[in-house]
């Protein structure tokens, strides 16, 4: 009877770490349109990464955009979302987190690269 019971939470915890996600969802969303921008440009040519860095600025920022009128909307008419409502709110806000961390680490790579320009 022990055998079974082991061999069966062997077996459970096997496939829940096989199902497992490896990375956090977050560094999947921002830095993998990223890189594939990245490929195509000499890493030694500072002024092109720089402007890289700020057209993704410039991207991250309408999205930051768009959410911000979502969560104007959803806090002007919160009673069309019933009882999604809360999830749409926190939803949006933790967007707009990670929107704006996006935004200053572009920034900072993007101002390190104009510096090694100038250098």
């Amino acid at each position: 009877m022990k055998a079974i019971t082991s061999l069966i939470i062997v077996l459970t915890f096997g496939f829940l770490t096989g199902c497992a996600q490896m990375s956090p969802l977050a560094n999947n969303q921002s830095s993998g349109t990223l890189s594939a921008d990245m490929r195509f440009i000499d890493p030694n040519n500072h002024i092109s990464v720089a402007e890289h860095y700020e057209d993704a600025v410039d991207r991250i920022k309408a999205k930051l955009q768009a959410q911000k009128e979502l969560l104007q909307e959803y806090e002007r008419h919160s009673y069309y979302y019933g009882q999604r409502g809360q999830d749409v709110h926190s939803h949006a806000l933790a967007n707009i987190r990670q929107y704006e961390k996006s935004i200053k680490e572009n920034m900072k790579e993007a101002a390190i690269h104009r510096k090694m320009a100038l250098e």
